[in-house]
């Protein structure tokens, strides 16, 4: 498995936290090639093609980049406009990207409780990052949940000590090392409960439908208490009536999980607790037995076939 790490930082000499972070990437991850975008494009020309074959020889491709006002630096936007284009990333043959991992990895200037309602940010992380969770989505792309780490600014004598800030590139750091080694060695069981954590936690904060159908296959199954519906339209259409009934940052706790191999695909059976708050504040608490049918595709995706849940209490 090749890990490509695409560099943005367009002062990365003054850079602590993420030189530092592609440096103990680059020091601990094997067949890992990382791609200085300032420094190959100082004048913003990106070879397209150049990206591009490299982009094809990963299967898992990592953003790393400062988050600046809001948003990624200027260079990395320029190389996804160039980069990811029609018939490469999208189009009626541009599925050349699909199955490949997307993992944005950035840094974060503000503490973490700026950005909620009532900080001075206002939104989350994850509300920034929708336009990028939606590109890897139509690249048919494995998006990731991102990797971020707060408080990675320096300012001699006003903010944060040069320590503070390389002990937490360095906790990112080893967080990404973390997904890599997984994505090399997990089998499928590990994996789909891998996959299953995750599923969950992105219903933790309500994220957009587009994660979900990414994993769902056309014509999937899906029975819920409030009815039968069949693949993406179908799931759209439950999950706009839950994003309706409660608020985000609840919590799915898996209590139970077993994976079994049948025929060509995976039973997966679940004991789930939801801890939620409806959208009139009252609280909500569910504990749910959980049925997919699921298969691992060739190009490593997981997709759901059918997908059943029963309440029980």
């Amino acid at each position: 498995m090749k890990t490509l790490v695409i560099l943005a930082h367009p002062k990365l000499d003054e850079s602590i936290a993420n030189k530092r972070i592609a440096e103990q990437l680059t020091t601990k991850v094997s067949n890992l090639e990382v791609r200085n975008i300032t420094a190959l494009y100082p004048d913003y020309k990106i070879n397209v093609e150049s990206e591009q074959a490299a982009l094809l020889e990963a299967d898992t491709i990592i953003f790393q980049y400062p988050f600046w006002w809001y948003n990624m630096p200027a260079n990395l936007k320029q190389w996804f406009d160039d980069v990811f284009c029609f018939n490469f990333a999208f189009g009626p043959e541009g599925d050349k990207l699909k199955g490949k991992n997307f993992l944005l990895s950035f840094t974060v200037g503000g503490p973490d409780d700026s950005y909620s309602p009532l900080g001075y940010n206002h939104f989350s992380i994850e509300d920034f990052t929708k336009p990028m969770e939606q590109t890897a989505y139509l690249a048919q792309m494995n998006y990731l949940r991102p990797v971020y780490e707060h408080g990675m600014v320096y300012i001699a004598g006003v903010y944060n000590t040069k320590e503070a800030v390389e002990e937490r590139a360095d906790k990112q750091a080893q967080r990404i090392i973390d997904k890599i080694g997984r994505f090399e060695n997990e089998d499928p069981e590990t994996k789909i409960r891998s996959f299953a954590k995750e599923w969950f936690e992105h219903f933790d904060i309500l994220a957009d439908d587009g994660y979900f159908n990414n994993h769902i296959a056309n014509g999937a199954r899906l029975q819920f208490d409030e009815g039968e519906f069949i693949g993406h339209e179908g799931f759209s259409e439950w999950y706009a009536q839950i994003r309706k009934t409660i608020k985000p940052n609840n919590e799915h706790r898996i209590e139970s999980i077993n994976v079994l191999s049948n025929n060509g695909h995976y039973d997966v059976d679940m004991s789930v607790k939801l801890k939620a708050e409806k959208i009139d504040g009252s609280p909500l608490q569910l504990n749910v037995k959980e049925n997919w049918k699921v298969e691992i595709t060739r190009d490593g995706r997981i997709k759901i076939l059918e997908y059943v849940v029963k309440a029980i209490n």
